[in-house]
């Protein structure tokens, strides 16, 4: 029944039409809340079908709720920062004079919707008010800041959006810094401050010192408030941190940690790297990761209990078939771990080709909650921050994790003669329910005869 025929059939029958309740829809397996990142709409407001209601944050995913129906959203249930169920009501319709009820709506990633406001015609466009954000910490800048706009084609992540809406900045005025020219926490900092954010330096024209600037005070995120000694500022954890917290003091306080230290020289790993990505035109770009990765997954068919489950219920061992390397990504929004499938059937091309889409997509947001899912094994690199060795915790249900260092230029003896080498540390947690240490020395040292010996990839 079409919303005018809904209409006439009440009407007939001397009765008002009710309102519809939508409510948080089933937003991915295993995920029962989310919070409410940005409410796209206004009581009052004249929605279109499929026209975005609200961005949330599940788990490790940003998402848009688009609209089941076109009406009048009569009353919004939420607010910025709460934390919902799925099926909690979280915006009540009224038909208005065009309503219909539409199919249910899928909830698509955020960084792949389009704004809301192109998807709805123009006569049915929601009038945009704009909201003055809370007072950032006192800082040089005279003027207050400019009032923030509810609905941005600025290409920012949900964390970056939440800060300069606590700052009052317009992220469509923004000059981004990053990749695309996405928006960083840096460059909404730097225009909070009435600054352009930080640019690369041409190359070969010398420029004059720059002159001695005042200290800006530190922008903290958070609301005002005060202890017994002086003034703090009280933050709600957002959803992916809630997450992540609980995940891993469940790992810590279940799983008996154990992590195992050692090194491998990937000197000529380096030179066979470079020469195989100058014969090819980095098409793919061959990365030590790629290799690490083709290492990890060779030795887990040979040390099979690294790529597994604990079921300390059932008292049994849950070895996979499949290998899913996870590899921990840390962004803006927290630690992501996409997962790369069955790896161990791809070479070292197919793996370099995944992983560059991974990057892409983490860098972009465009990732879905289903990418994030089924690994059997982790690889973390704190090397990339400048670490030299960690005792990762390990990503429950599996039972290791491998953590890579910084790789660096240290002097070696071969053969009784001091030589230069590129030593990269690598530690590996295990769950010493599932394993000992012995199997964890075996297993590292496999991977390592692969980096070290980086003909040997030939023969499997």
């Amino acid at each position: 029944m079409s919303g005018a025929e809904h209409r006439r059939t009440a009407a007939a029958f001397g009765s008002e039409i009710m309102p519809r309740q939508f409510v948080l829809p089933d937003l991915g397996e295993g995920i029962h809340e989310a919070q409410i990142v940005r409410v796209l709409v206004k009581p009052g407001d004249r929605v279109d079908e499929d026209q975005y209601l609200m961005e949330v944050e599940t788990d490790k995913a940003a998402v848009e709720i688009p609209s089941p129906f076109r009406g009048i959203a009569k009353m919004i249930h939420v607010k910025e920062g709460q934390t919902v169920n799925v099926g909690d009501v979280i915006v009540t319709f009224d038909d208005g004079e065009d309503g219909s009820p539409a199919a249910p709506a899928k909830v698509q990633p955020a960084a792949k919707a389009q704004p809301a406001a192109a998807k709805a015609a123009p006569a049915a466009a929601p009038k945009e008010e704009p909201i003055t954000a809370p007072a950032p910490a006192p800082t040089a800048v005279e003027a207050p800041p400019a009032p923030v706009q509810v609905k941005t084609t600025a290409v920012a992540a949900p964390a970056v959006r939440k800060l300069a809406r606590e700052l009052g900045v317009d992220l469509d005025s923004v000059p981004g810094s990053g990749p695309g020219g996405r928006i960083s926490r840096e460059d909404v900092e730097a225009a909070a401050k009435g600054k352009a954010a930080p640019t690369a330096r041409p190359i070969g024209k010398p420029t004059a010192p720059a002159p001695a600037r005042e200290v800006q005070p530190l922008v903290i995120p958070g609301t005002p408030d005060q202890d017994k000694w002086g003034p703090i500022r009280r933050a709600p954890l957002a959803q992916i941190r809630k997450t992540i917290a609980a995940q891993m003091v469940r790992s810590a306080f279940t799983i008996p940690h154990v992590t195992h230290g050692d090194e491998a020289d990937i000197t000529e790993l380096d030179r066979v790297r470079r020469a195989l990505n100058e014969a090819t035109g980095n098409d793919p770009k061959l990365t030590v990761m790629s290799f690490l990765i083709r290492a990890v997954c060779i030795a887990l068919r040979r040390f099979p209990i690294f790529n597994a489950s604990f079921d300390a219920e059932g008292e049994q061992i849950i070895y996979k078939e499949y290998v899913n390397i996870g590899i921990a990504v840390d962004t803006e929004r927290g630690l992501i771990v996409p997962v790369i499938r069955d790896t161990d059937r791809m070479t070292l091309r197919g793996i370099a080709a995944a992983l560059r889409a991974i990057a892409d997509r983490i860098r972009t947001n465009q990732f879905a909650i289903e990418d994030l899912r089924g690994g059997t094994f982790t690889i973390t690199n704190v090397g990339a921050l400048g670490g030299t060795f960690s005792t990762p915790i390990i990503n429950l249900p599996e039972v290791a994790i491998l953590g890579l260092g910084r790789s660096r230029k240290m002097p070696v003896f071969r053969n009784g003669t001091a030589a230069e080498a590129l030593m990269m540390p690598i530690s590996l947690s295990f769950d010493h329910r599932a394993t000992d240490g012995a199997n964890a020395a075996r297993f590292t040292r496999e991977i390592i005869g692969y980096l070290e010996t980086p003909t040997k990839f030939l023969l499997d």
